[in-house]
């Protein structure tokens, strides 16, 4: 446990090298050389996936401020069957967003499959070679981190590509409504992914800490319920615990602080930056309703998928714990997950 405190205690370094495309590459390799290995039909379940969300990200990005600019120049213009098709586009909006959501039901069936099998595999390869950590930290990582690293990277492809795909398709949708509005609003969308960078640096080290400490404390937790022995060292290890995860806590408040002041500001600027356009001549109100609709859901996805990356960085330290027990794993995989940061602290 001393070992996890010390490394686990420094903040990670500066890098000019990007803790998140370290923490993708490492999330990449997971999904690549464990879960679609170790699970029969894994990659067809995530092609589903895919698609959904790319069926959603048009429908949402494009299709819905193109119907709600529809029906602001049927008003003005007085062209009822404008209004009708405007209607009609967000009735069929709502038909594929429910009928594509039972059919995600495939994938999350296969995550479910993922966690037994993974569990399976780790309990094997610990009775064919034995375990070096200590018995109270394994327990942690089957009973514990298994699920934890599945249900997060769930949470991060179900949050990172719908709002990756929808952003992009909003911020092309607002270009095609006016290319100065336009460049503004992909400019605005810059600063969540350096507070993305800025969050990932810092919470993988209290996430580490954080799962350490939950592990051991599942093994004093049955020694409490079986021997009602406990000798003070459950409250030492939930204590550790406490502080870690007020660390990640207070991380997650930072991104959501400042996204929150990001994103509202914003709109703000970009609902302006419209406005005088539209008082220009240069687009009409139907636009300006179109632009400040997609500029909203461009701002929230970009938010949103920012966040999922940040998720990436908590669940990079759970697959750190859980890599070395799948067969396979060879000097290139150990490079993958030796990140800067791992390796600087492997040396101090």
């Amino acid at each position: 446990m001393d070992s996890t405190e010390d490394t686990t205690s420094r903040m990670p370094p500066y890098s000019l090298r990007s803790k998140l495309l370290d923490d993708f590459r490492i999330t990449i390799s997971f999904i690549g050389k464990v879960a679609l290995k170790k699970v029969n039909g894994f990659s067809k379940s995530m092609a589903i996936m895919v698609s959904v969300f790319l069926v959603r990200a048009i429908v949402g990005g494009n299709i819905v401020p193109q119907a709600i600019s529809r029906i602001v120049n049927a008003l003005k213009d007085e062209a009822l069957n404008t209004a009708i098709f405007g209607f009609w586009l967000f009735i069929v909006s709502a038909i594929i967003y429910a009928a594509t959501e039972f059919i995600l039901f495939k994938y999350f069936k296969k995550l479910a499959e993922t966690i037994i099998a993974l569990k399976k595999s780790v309990i094997d390869s610990i009775r064919a070679n034995g375990i070096s950590d200590s018995p109270e930290d394994v327990v942690g990582r089957i009973s514990s981190d298994i699920d934890f690293v599945i249900w997060n990277m769930n949470a991060v492809l179900v949050t990172l590509l719908p709002n990756i795909f929808t952003g992009i398709v909003a911020a092309y949708t607002v270009l095609n409504f006016n290319m100065y509005v336009g460049l503004v609003t992909v400019f605005t969308l810059t600063p969540y992914l350096m507070l993305a960078e800025y969050y990932s640096r810092r919470v993988e080290i209290a996430r580490l800490e954080e799962r350490h400490e939950y592990s051991v404390s599942i093994a004093y937790i049955r020694d409490v319920v079986y021997w009602r022995q406990e000798n003070g060292f459950l409250s030492q290890v939930l204590s550790k615990w406490y502080r870690a995860i007020l660390r990640v806590m207070w991380y997650d408040r930072v991104y959501w602080g400042v996204s929150f002041f990001t994103q509202f500001t914003s709109i703000g600027i970009i609902s302006f930056v419209a406005v005088l356009q539209a008082y220009n001549g240069a687009i009409d109100v139907g636009s300006l309703a179109g632009i400040i609709s997609a500029t909203i859901n461009a701002h929230s996805a970009l938010l949103n998928a920012m966040w999922a990356l940040c998720i990436q960085g908590q669940n990079v330290a759970a697959i750190k714990r859980i890599y070395v027990y799948f067969h396979g794993m060879n000097q290139r995989d150990r490079g993958v997950l030796e990140t800067p940061l791992m390796q600087t602290m492997r040396r101090r």
